[in-house]
């Protein structure tokens, strides 16, 4: 029986899907056949469907930030739209019509009730992201003036559509941020006309004396759109300085148009100039003939009767073909210039849209940052709008089209203000990767002075290509502003450095190979009905006493490992709680009392966390039993030296060293590129000053920097005999198809470790998740041996920096911001190799090996508890990923967009009683279960 957490997301995942929302549009429109039998299906149809967005509501409602967001707004606003439309439907099943006859005004009424079904249609139209586009304007426009020649129901229509956009637009200008008074009074102001605009569509208004003013008040609507447009073409003529051409133009036309009349009142009588078919005074007229002579050019070759009248049509026709297109062809360059000048300007108008997220520049992190951020948009069922600010008007390749473009001088307050900073709820700024860094410094510095000058209190992250770290002793963080002595410039900015990244992600898989990709589900999951690390909000204590922790909510104390089995056997695993301080303290290393604001852990949504923990509170159960398991279960030995062999480019590669001593007591790296011997010695010297200031870092570390061809393989053997780790990377004088140089190292390495009957473990590191999917592929095919792990460093970083931008982006209030930064802090942890600093917590796996007796979940998370680990997942082998991966019916209706990019994810399986996929492999695959996954302190 699916559990009551997977029916609200599989109904979420359903309703906000758009095959959905076609299927309902058809509905809707279907719903208008006068049909007893069709209005009872679909009325019983729409009121399950009410019932459960009802009941979706009330589930996300307690939590943050749902509960402070614009999203719960409009979902209720969308529920009594929902709840009128199914009385319209009602009133058709139940024949209400027919009962008060065909006459009456409760007839009528019920009549005009009919209407109100088109309602629902609002819900599957995204309003929101339409309404302040020009588009938008030009469509309201048209409906305006269609409104002045419709009756009857179709003027029904048009008053339901603009009444409906009234109260969304008045939702959303509650919730908007204004950067001055008077955007705020023009969009107030605006609403109010539109409002008095929308009253006076209704027909009963039509019979007042004064109907026709009325009637020509509905032309309010038509002031924004046309006031934009109209603005634009007078900067588009003084920029292009159109007056000259087009009065050169005219005044060609004019004289030919003369000259043409004059020849013809002296030399041409006897023709029909007014070509009415009758000769009259008329047709004496020099300026009727000046008129037959202006529509002969404008009308090119259509001149149909010879003026002289000796069989010259042809020579008159070619004439005005010539002199025609020739002028109309200055018309049409001009029309079509200023058309595309109005265009332009229009595409870079300022947007006034409000709650959207910021992008400003590009990297090679960009693109990765844009996918996720789609993908985690999804996921949460909310539409994020993301705004790019360019430097030019070309867009980076991988500028995905959902995304709205905007251009200008990214420093400039005028461009900032063009994207509505104001406005916004959060900015990203992507640092160009080929800058130095001092120009870095310096341009994300500026960035940093003219982003707060347009809005003081915006969260800002920075993608840095480089190290953040200050640059004098005396300063906390790299941007900080020398002569900010109130902390102005402290307001919440995070700086993510893409080598330290790099470096954490190549530590931490050379000690455990899939900690990359557990981190990535952690953060944004490919399987869309996964648990993901969430935050919660919440008030209580925990008291440590007598060696055991409880956790106090109210009058009622439960023990902290019971909560924390009650949670696991509904599919939440707790992780962490933070305090107000938001200093975050795992939960199987606590010892001591904390007065409890956050709580963290792995759930399907925030919901179901917040859900079930407080359940645990509120419900009177009768204490768990303690179990233990007869399973040998111990971390795996980790060795006291690693022999590691480096082929090509590897970013970062001094912190990669350095953090790897805190896990090895010796480390040796062979590092082998296409390098001159004076490269060699200066890489070896910056890797040498990188861990310099590590103490006895030199005695316990030892790195040799050789050239090597990478077309001479034979020269590997030695190496692959000698080395435990392989990590394969590009060359670093290789940029174009660097992927490919990896693939034939592999292919080499695979032979060479066959011939000398070695197994080291094998990372291969390449740019796109296209190039390691397809490499994965590749490898899949055959029975191997060796395990190769294939890294994208920067997908690693990508989905970092959009987790962290996502958060600060869905951060409503300062309190759901700390909430967010305390799980950054974290994940952060996870991450990090620093034991003195930050959550001491880090991903670890055991090996296991299945007993006859199937163990259950809970027992063996019990177990693991007892022992410090919390279990967070397990991995398979590939005999069964087919079976237990494949999709069901609902998927198969309504398909994910994401699914498991990375081949490895399909063997790894988070939250084993968080998905039904889980939980079915556990109770019946448990001897296909290779490792299981914990947290561990560190």
């Amino acid at each position: 029986m699916i559990k009551r957490v997977d029916l609200y997301y599989n109904v979420e995942w359903v309703i906000s899907h758009h095959r959905y929302g076609l299927l309902m549009l058809l509905l809707v429109a279907f719903s208008f056949i006068p049909d007893r039998t069709i209005a009872i299906v679909l009325s019983f149809l729409f009121g399950v469907e009410l019932i459960l967005r009802t009941g979706l509501v009330r589930h996300k409602q307690k939590t943050n930030p749902y509960k402070s967001s614009l999203n719960m707004k409009l979902d209720l606003l969308f529920l009594v739209f929902d709840t009128l439309a199914l009385l319209s439907l009602l009133a058709t099943a139940l024949d209400l019509q027919m009962l008060l006859g065909e006459e009456g005004n409760a007839a009528r009424f019920f009549r005009a009730l009919y209407l109100l079904r088109v309602l629902r249609m609002f819900r599957y139209i995204d309003i929101q992201s339409l309404m302040f586009s020009p588009g938008y304007g030009m469509f309201v426009s048209l409906v305006v003036m269609l409104s002045f020649f419709v009756q009857g129901t179709l003027l029904w229509g048009i008053v339901i559509f603009f009444g409906v956009e009234v109260i969304i637009r008045f939702v959303l200008l509650q919730n908007m941020q204004f950067s001055t008074r008077r955007d705020r009074l023009v969009e107030w102001g605006f609403w109010f006309a539109d409002v008095v605009a929308t009253m006076v569509m209704v027909p009963g208004l039509m019979t007042t004396p004064y109907a026709n003013v009325l009637r020509a008040i509905r032309l309010v609507r038509l002031v924004r759109p046309w006031m934009v447009i109209v603005r634009n073409v007078g900067k588009v003529f003084r920029e292009g300085d159109f007056g000259q051409e087009i009065v050169l133009v005219m005044l060609l036309l004019s004289v030919l148009s003369i000259s043409g009349g004059v020849f013809a009142h002296y030399c041409m009588e006897g023709f029909d100039f007014s070509q009415d078919g009758v000769l009259s005074s008329t047709d004496e007229n020099l300026f009727v003939q000046v008129w037959f002579s202006f529509r002969t050019l404008m009308a090119a070759g259509n001149l149909v009767q010879d003026p002289l009248g000796n069989d010259n049509l042809a020579l008159f026709s070619i004439l005005g073909v010539v002199m025609g297109m020739f002028i109309l062809a200055f018309f049409i360059g001009i029309g079509s210039t200023i058309i595309s000048g109005l265009m332009a300007k229009l595409r870079n108008e300022k947007l006034v849209i409000a709650n959207h997220l910021v992008m400003i520049g590009w990297n090679g992190a960009s693109p990765f940052i844009v996918e996720k951020l789609k993908m985690i948009s999804d996921q949460r069922f909310s539409r994020l709008k993301l705004v790019f600010l360019s430097e030019t008007r070309q867009h980076p390749v991988g500028l995905e089209s959902w995304v709205t473009f905007r251009w200008g001088d990214t420093e400039e307050v005028a461009s900032l203000q063009r994207v509505n900073l104001g406005s916004a709820r959060q900015v990203l700024v992507c640092t160009d990767d080929s800058l130095k860094p001092a120009q870095e410094l310096s341009q994300n510095l500026f960035s940093l002075m003219a982003i707060r000058q347009v809005n003081p209190n915006i969260p800002i992250s920075y993608t840095v290509m480089g190290m953040v770290e200050p640059r004098l002793p005396s300063y906390r963080h790299m941007l900080q502003v020398g002569w900010d002595k109130v902390g102005f410039y402290n307001k919440p900015t995070v700086l993510m450095s893409e080598p330290d990244m790099r470096a954490n992600l190549i530590r931490n898989v050379l000690l455990y190979q899939d900690v990359d990709q557990v981190l990535l589900r952690l953060m944004i999951p490919e399987r869309e009905d996964e648990s993901r690390m969430q935050v919660v909000d919440w008030s209580g204590n925990i008291i440590f006493h007598q060696q055991q922790c409880y956790c106090r909510d109210g009058g009622r104390e439960v023990l902290l490992s019971e909560v924390m089995r009650r949670c696991f056997a509904q599919g939440v695993l707790l992780v962490a709680v933070a305090d107000a301080d938001m200093q975050v303290y795992p939960l199987n290393a606590l010892s001591t009392d904390v007065a409890v604001v956050a709580v963290m852990g792995l759930a399907m949504d925030n919901a179901t966390l917040y859900g079930e923990f407080d359940a645990c509170f509120k419900q009177q159960i009768d204490p768990l039993e303690a179990v233990s398991v007869c399973c040998e279960l111990s971390l795996k030995k980790r060795p006291a030296e690693v022999k590691i062999l480096a082929i090509g480019w590897i970013g970062a590669l001094g912190l990669v060293l350095k953090r790897l001593l805190d896990s090895y007591q010796r480390i040796q790296l062979i590092l082998l590129d296409e390098l001159s011997e004076d490269a060699c010695d200066e890489l070896l010297d910056y890797v040498l000053v990188r861990i310099s200031d590590m103490e006895g870092a030199a005695d316990r570390m030892t790195v040799d920097v050789r050239y090597w061809d990478f077309s001479d393989m034979e020269a590997l053997r030695s190496h692959i005999c000698w080395a435990d780790k392989v990590i394969v990377s590009r060359p670093a004088g290789i940029i174009k198809k660097p992927h490919a140089m990896v693939a034939s190292v592999l292919s080499h390495m695979f032979t060479l470790a066959e011939e000398e009957s070695r197994k080291p473990a094998m990372f291969a590191i390449v740019d796109t998740r296209n190039q390691a999917r397809m490499l994965q592929k590749e490898l899949d095919r055959f029975t191997l041996q060796m395990d190769v792990n294939v890294l994208v460093p920067m997908e690693f970083y990508g989905t970092y920096v959009a987790h962290t931008s996502y958060l600060m982006y869905a951060s409503t209030t300062p309190e759901v911001f700390d909430m967010h930064r305390a799980l950054r802090y974290l994940l952060d942890s996870m991450m990090s190799d620093n034991s003195d600093e930050g959550v001491p917590l880090s991903l670890d796996v055991l090996p296991y090996r299945a007993t006859e007796k199937v163990i259950e979940s809970g027992d063996m998370y019990a177990a693991l508890l007892a022992q410090g680990w919390i279990w967070l997942g397990f991995r398979i082998d590939a005999a069964i990923v087919d079976e237990v991966t494949a999709p069901g019916l609902l998927m198969r209706m309504f398909p994910r967009r994401y699914e498991f990019q990375c081949f490895r994810q399909l063997e790894i399986m988070i939250n084993p009683m968080g998905n039904p996929q889980s939980m079915n492999v556990w109770e019946n695959y448990q001897q296909h279960i290779i490792e299981l996954i914990v947290i561990r302190k560190r």
